[in-house]
């Protein structure tokens, strides 16, 4: 209940002002880019034993979207969160992406089903088993 708290008041601080999501690039580089400019490391461990990792996702329109993936290795890899990458004034926001998608100037059909890459294989992830393809 607590985290639905939170997601609906960052939608309404977003909905005042929207967020600038970077992406919808016809080729990754592009995203690969913005990613670049981001100082975090392209895997992070975190405390609970996740991992934030930079990634690209891969529009069912065939656009991309530089991002930051939650990956859960205690379950093989799957992804436990994704965030688009927002500009804000001389600073990146990451968005989860349930409120981020809402932000898109594109509709729920030409964005789903995504795929995604992490910018370096992951060990002990099941899940992209086609790196450094789209998964």
């Amino acid at each position: 209940m607590e985290q639905s708290k939170e997601m609906h008041d960052l939608l309404s601080q977003l909905q005042e002002k929207p967020p600038k999501i970077i992406g919808g690039y016809k080729k990754q580089g592009w995203a690969v880019k913005i990613l670049e400019k981001i100082s975090n490391d392209p895997i992070e461990k975190e405390e609970d034993g996740t991992i934030t990792a930079k990634a690209i996702l891969e529009a069912k329109n065939n656009t991309f979207y530089p991002s930051f993936l939650n990956i859960d290795l205690s379950r093989k890899g799957k992804v436990s969160g994704i965030y688009f990458i927002a500009e804000n004034e001389d600073q990146f926001d990451l968005i989860p992406f349930e409120i981020g998608k809402e932000f898109l100037k594109i509709t729920e059909d030409e964005l789903l089903p995504l795929k995604y890459k992490t910018l370096e294989k992951i060990e002990g992830d099941e899940y992209q088993s086609n790196w450094p393809s789209f998964s």
